[in-house]
């Protein structure tokens, strides 16, 4: 009996060990016929005596590896798999094709202890999850968790993680330095959209302040709070230390006095339901709840409210549990610490916003965990200076601002701070972090940047020489080295300015009237008759920022005619197309600016020779002739075929003219990109692009034409004609 009892035991365990040290191989999608294989090598004949005819997915078990190669006899490219591979993944790295004579090799694999990483989930912190670290995933990296599917994240501390809406880093984004739950996802409109992600390790380096700005040194002796316009001081307010002051009666009877914190009914100590007045200070917020620890209906204040304000909405003695906060804010002084002032929430500010007088700005003060960006320049332009604490006059005085602000940035920790990251490799080995500001000279990196990471709302101008000189190359995305090696702009920077742009400049706004009446602005992303605040079918203009690309389509789900626009477009005088557009999608485009450096001639002065007659001089003039002056289009007559075209209310009205105003004329790649996307109809787009390759003057670059379709099959249609004339 022991001995069967024995072999009971250890036989189950050998065949789970030996089916756990297997992979299986699968001619479709985890169906199909399937060919459960161990530790060896299979090459293509072996697969197809077994019956698999091509490998279209793998379950691997856990503790194993399989080594794909595209070709037989383990050749070409590999592909290393250490977990469940489906169709679609192997399909977008190459394999899983028809006809494909791959070959493998399974071993056993034991993972090497990596230290922290990322863990994204597809449910609220469960279900089907991946680990990943440092890199950038595209949507077939993502593993069980999927395309579209992800829902939280774990974040190891100094670790960041940025999620992108679409493949390829495109579309909207959202930087996490933190755990996100469902909840905040939800909440920031990213549940269930993720198709690519890009782990970072937060750079080491202290972010440099520009023009050598050191950091800010907190004052020593805390500066008195200016009265709250709206509410007069109460007796004992500290700003330092902000306290609310609850009351049994209208400020007056039984009080107690609470600092930022929760309480419940036996902490407010003046009795449950007895709450008739408060009085609440500059940079504090309070909610109220008529239910104990919390619950039940509940009132936000923001400033003083007495027992008539309570009572008129229902909250006079009814309040049984409240929480005090801290109110993000700062405060902007003409003086030091008097004087004019102004109080400001996060937010951005233009120099008609500060609430101060232009260049009176002299020391600032900050509460509740809030950052600022000072600006030399209205709009978030020239020399800027970032605070953390407080301010004093002398510190700003110091470091040459004082009465120079003219526009300022103000943040929280929740809200992350605009800055750009620099790198010695591609997106490895960050050099630096730098908020938007002049940076003339880069001490500590001069000629070593070989791709930078830049966050949506910055733009960013490269220069080859210290401060500001030779040639320049503008951006306002992220580039690679390999983008800076094809522009000779790698390891070859010597300055830096970095842009904060207009955030009203950063969305495409909707109106109901010819750029008036109600309106709504759009960030990019896909929105359908449900995300549209507007009235249904009133839409009559819009505004499309340099740089945006707005997709307009007839009908809901992005069906029907569409039509693009990347500049303002009023469709009132087309009654066709006014009130016509239902569904929407919002793109950046990103097109980098390269300038060179201005040439100078300079001419030798000829000495004057008195008492004769000057000698004849022959000027002979050498005009080096372009091919292509010719037949150029101008820019006078490229604008008035732009507004032919747009008259036109069918799309194969607006092809026809299109022909026309090109015919035997040579374009530059910008103008055959507005021409063609005026163009309603996908194929007519890649018809017209494709026709004027031969008038095109930038061969060299008509590949960037790429971006005025929409469709994957048009793009693929489009790669094949230029490899046929190459």
């Amino acid at each position: 009996m022991k001995l069967k009892t024995l072999l009971s035991i250890i036989l189950p365990m050998l065949f789970f060990n030996l089916h756990a040290q297997t992979v299986i191989l699968y001619t479709d999608d985890f169906a199909g016929s399937s060919y459960e294989v161990g530790p060896g090598s299979y090459d293509y004949m072996t697969l197809l005596r077994a019956g698999i005819t091509m490998v279209r997915s793998v379950r691997v078990q856990k503790g194993m590896q399989v080594t794909l190669y595209e070709n037989d006899q383990y050749t070409g490219r590999s592909l290393v798999i250490t977990e469940d591979a489906p169709m679609k993944y192997l399909l977008a790295k190459g394999y899983g094709q028809i006809a494909q004579n791959v070959s493998l090799v399974v071993a056993s694999y034991t993972p090497a202890n990596a230290g922290p990483a990322v863990i994204i989930y597809k449910d609220n912190f469960s279900g089907a999850s991946k680990k990943l670290t440092e890199g950038f995933y595209d949507f077939t990296d993502l593993g069980a968790v999927d395309n579209d599917q992800l829902s939280s994240v774990k974040i190891p501390k100094g670790w960041s993680v940025t999620l992108y809406e679409h493949k390829e880093s495109k579309g909207r984004s959202l930087v996490l330095t933190a755990d996100a739950n469902a909840a905040l996802l939800i909440k920031n409109k990213f549940n269930d959209v993720t198709s690519s992600i890009l782990v970072e390790k937060l750079p080491l380096p202290e972010v440099p302040a520009p023009v050598k700005t050191p950091p800010v040194i907190p004052e020593t002796k805390t500066p008195e709070d200016p009265i709250h316009p709206q509410q007069p001081a109460s007796p004992g307010d500290d700003p330092a230390n902000p306290m609310i002051t609850i009351y049994q009666g209208d400020r007056s009877g039984e009080s107690k006095r609470l600092a930022p914190g929760i309480y419940d009914t036996d902490q407010l100590e003046i009795g449950d339901n007895e709450l008739s007045s408060i009085h609440i200070p500059a940079g504090v917020s309070v909610v109220l709840y008529d239910q104990p620890k919390f619950k039940g209906k509940s009132l936000r204040l923001d400033e003083d409210a007495g027992t008539a304000f309570l009572d008129a909405r229902g909250f006079n003695n009814t309040t049984s549990s409240l929480s005090v906060e801290l109110t993000p804010r700062v405060i902007i002084y003409a003086d030091a610490f008097t004087g004019n002032s102004a109080s400001l929430t996060p937010g951005y500010y233009h120099v008609n916003q500060l609430g101060i007088d232009n260049d009176e700005l002299s020391s600032v003060k900050l509460f509740a965990d809030t950052w600022v960006l000072l600006f030399e320049h209205n709009n978030f332009k020239g020399r800027s200076i970032l605070l953390t604490q407080d301010a004093s006059a002398d510190f700003i005085a110091g470091r040459r601002f004082d009465n120079l602000a003219s526009s300022m940035i103000v943040g929280t920790s929740d809200i992350p701070l605009p800055q750009v990251t620099l790198y010695r490799d591609n997106f490895t080995n960050p050099l630096a972090t730098l908020v938007p500001g002049e940076y003339p000279v880069l001490d500590n990196f001069d000629n070593q940047l070989s791709s930078i990471k830049i966050p949506r709302g910055l733009r960013v101008t490269l220069f080859e020489d210290v401060a500001f000189g030779d040639r320049a190359v503008t951006l306002n995305a992220s580039v690679g080295d390999d983008f800076l090696r094809t522009n000779k702009f790698d390891d070859a920077v010597s300055s830096i300015k970095v842009e904060q742009l207009d955030p009203r400049e950063l969305v495409v706004t909707l109106y109901s009237e010819s750029f008036k009446g109600n309106s709504q602005e759009l960030k990019p992303g896909r929105y359908l008759v449900r995300d549209i605040t507007l009235p249904r079918n009133t839409l009559t203009s819009v505004h499309v920022p340099e740089g945006m690309l707005l997709t307009l389509y007839e009908h809901d789900n992005f069906r029907g005619v569409y039509e693009t626009a990347d500049r303002d477009k009023d469709f009132s005088p087309f009654k066709m197309f006014d009130n016509f557009y239902s569904s929407f999608i919002v793109e950046d485009i990103f097109r980098p600016i390269l300038s060179a450096p201005p040439v100078t001639t300079t001419t030798e002065a000829q000495p004057i020779i008195p008492d004769k007659e000057p000698e004849p001089t022959t000027i002979i003039t050498v005009v080096e002739e372009d091919p292509f002056e010719l037949c150029k289009l101008g820019d006078r007559d490229y604008q008035t075929a732009l507004k032919a075209i747009e008259k036109k209310g069918f799309s194969s009205d607006r092809m026809t003219v299109a022909q026309l105003a090109t015919k035997n004329k040579c374009l530059t790649n910008d103008q055959i990109r507005g021409i063609a996307k005026l163009l309603g109809f996908e194929d007519q787009r890649l018809e017209f692009v494709k026709s004027m390759y031969d008038q095109a003057i930038e061969k060299s670059t008509f590949y960037t034409l790429d971006d005025v379709f929409v469709f994957m099959s048009s793009k693929d249609d489009f790669a094949k004609f230029l490899t046929s004339k190459h």
